[in-house]
């Protein structure tokens, strides 16, 4: 490393840390906005039978609750008593899901979640989620969702979902399935761990006072392999995560903590870092920052994470000035400039 380089190393590399410890320390100024706002929308698919009812229910009413401490508005679908003539033609729960699609801002900085609790069904072609009456396919769904280009976290914890990560991923989601294939078929218990890992103290994975998403798909995945390990089953369910848009997933079990010890093939961008920093109920550090700036870190970030997989094949020269770009670009975000006395 050359001179000019060395030193440029030594000052980028003092500013990520400062900014580091400036965003977990105390020293960051409370934003004179609101906290920023997710929108929550939480789907319970048709029981199918009575014993499902107990747990499906105490997940959504989970989801409320977190949502409630997070200052989220949430909208839950498919609790209600509302019935139609004929049951296989109830567009009750399909209806009020696309109503509540087609009236969010599509690119507003704020996240959307979008939660399934229920079952699903794959026919060798297309995947489902099973509403009361008429169901939700992942290629339905992706139209509807095409135009939004907001931050997206969708997590479906039914059967043979694995067919949405094809359907939906796309840059800024995270879509996360209970299934690795759309043959795996029984029932999946990934939605209600889910629900409590998004705020158990247990998910603090990197301790920075938040559970991410990703911190929650590590958790509740592994209490899922270890409920069929402690009953001597076999697992019918393996959970993916796919957060860079390239429609492949990755599997929990490539996660030590939140750290990779495996590594998709090719030159392939592994998943992982945009859910790392989205967290439903924030830390008072990621409360400070207004829906603009949370949108822009995540950005940030991910470019940071994208740049780093490029080193070794950048020029030396290259490589610093962009990582110090991206770091002056950080550096207003974490860093609020002193009170004037």
């Amino acid at each position: 490393m050359g001179l000019a380089a060395l030193e440029r190393f030594t000052m980028i590399s003092a500013g990520l840390l400062f900014l580091s410890t400036s965003f977990l320390g105390a020293t960051t100024a409370p934003a004179a906005t609101a906290t920023p706002t997710n929108e929550v929308c939480v789907i319970v698919g048709a029981m199918g039978d009575d014993s499902f009812t107990e747990g499906f229910t105490a997940a959504a009413k989970t989801w409320q609750d977190n949502c409630a401490k997070a200052g989220a508005h949430c909208t839950v679908i498919g609790l209600d008593d509302e019935k139609d003539a004929d049951p296989e033609k109830n567009t009750l729960d399909y209806d009020k899901f696309h109503d509540w699609i087609t009236a969010l801002q599509p690119n507003s900085p704020i996240p959307v979640w979008i939660i399934y609790i229920g079952h699903g069904t794959f026919d060798g072609k297309d995947a489902r989620m099973n509403f009361r009456g008429v169901d939700v396919s992942a290629t339905e769904l992706g139209t509807w969702l095409k135009p939004l280009t907001r931050p997206l976290v969708f997590v479906d914890g039914g059967s043979a979902s694995s067919p949405f990560i094809n359907a939906l991923s796309a840059p800024n989601r995270i879509i996360i399935t209970a299934t690795q294939s759309g043959k795996e078929v029984d029932y999946a218990r990934l939605g209600e761990k889910f629900a409590e890992a998004i705020t158990n103290p247990k998910a603090y994975l990197d301790q920075d006072g938040q559970v991410s998403v990703l911190e929650a798909f590590v958790t509740a995945e592994h209490e899922v392999q270890d409920f069929y390990t402690e009953n001597n089953r076999m697992a019918t369910e393996h959970a993916l995560i796919d957060d860079n848009g390239d429609k492949r997933g990755t599997p929990a079990a490539w996660f030590q903590g939140l750290r990779l010890i495996r590594r998709p093939q090719g030159n392939v961008q592994p998943d992982g870092e945009f859910s790392r920093n989205l967290a439903l109920i924030q830390s008072p550090e990621e409360k400070a920052l207004t829906p603009d700036q949370l949108s822009q870190r995540l950005k940030l970030e991910r470019d940071l994470e994208n740049l780093r997989q490029q080193k070794d094949s950048m020029d030396e020269d290259e490589y610093y000035a962009a990582l110090e770009k991206i770091v002056r670009q950080l550096q207003p975000i974490y860093v609020k400039p002193a009170a004037k006395s």
